[in-house]
C-alpha cells in the first residue's frame, strides 16, 4: 500500500530520521506547524509489530510517498 502527497517533500538528509520519535523536519519547524513528531514513529511500530515494513521516497518540492508492505500469509 502507498500513500502520496504533494507537500514540500523531505530533504534526503532527513529521510533516515522521519520515523524517529519526536522528529520534526526543518520545514515543519520553520513553518511552526503543530504536532509532536509521533505519528510516523507510531505507524512504523504498528506496521513492524505486524511483520511489515514502512518506507518513504521523497524529494524536495515533489511531495512524498510512504509505502507499507506486509508479508503474504501462507
Amino acid at each position: 500500500m502507498a500513500v502520496s502527497d504533494t507537500g514540500p517533500g523531505i530533504p534526503a538528509d532527513e529521510i533516515p530520521q522521519v520515523f524517529e520519535r519526536f522528529y520534526r523536519g526543518r520545514v515543519a519547524r520553520a513553518n511552526d506547524s503543530q504536532g509532536f513528531g509521533l505519528g510516523l514513529a507510531i505507524s512504523r511500530v504498528v506496521v513492524e509489530n505486524h511483520g511489515g515494513q514502512m518506507s518513504v521516497e521523497s524529494a524536495v518540492g515533489c511531495g512524498a510517498t510512504f509505502r507499507i508492505r506486509f508479508p503474504v500469509a501462507s
